[in-house]
């Protein structure tokens, strides 16, 4: 993921130009993406919407199920949080 700031850092989108040249698909990246907007974009709880990564059947692939089980199992929690209108303006620049 890209993230702006750093206390509290905000989450902004999946680092697709990384993943590509570590050799992912573009299959791979659309999964990623779906993910992230489940994650980030949506108006979801984290459970729930990782419940609902785990319900669609177009999010298989195995990178996907990785992000899944890495939130599920971490012990000190992930960001996962919108940026602000501000650090919107900064990326922008």
């Amino acid at each position: 993921m890209l993230s702006i700031g750093s206390r509290p850092a905000r989450v902004f989108g999946v680092n697709s130009i990384g993943l590509t040249r570590r050799g992912f698909t573009p299959d791979t990246l659309t999964q990623l993406r779906q993910a992230y907007r489940y994650l980030l974009q949506s108006k979801l709880n984290t459970s729930a919407a990782l419940a609902r990564i785990d319900g669609d059947p177009e999010l298989a692939a195995p990178e996907v199920r990785v992000l899944v089980d890495f939130i599920r199992q971490s012990q000190r929690g992930v960001i996962l949080r919108r940026p602000t209108k501000r650090s919107e303006a900064l990326v922008d620049e």
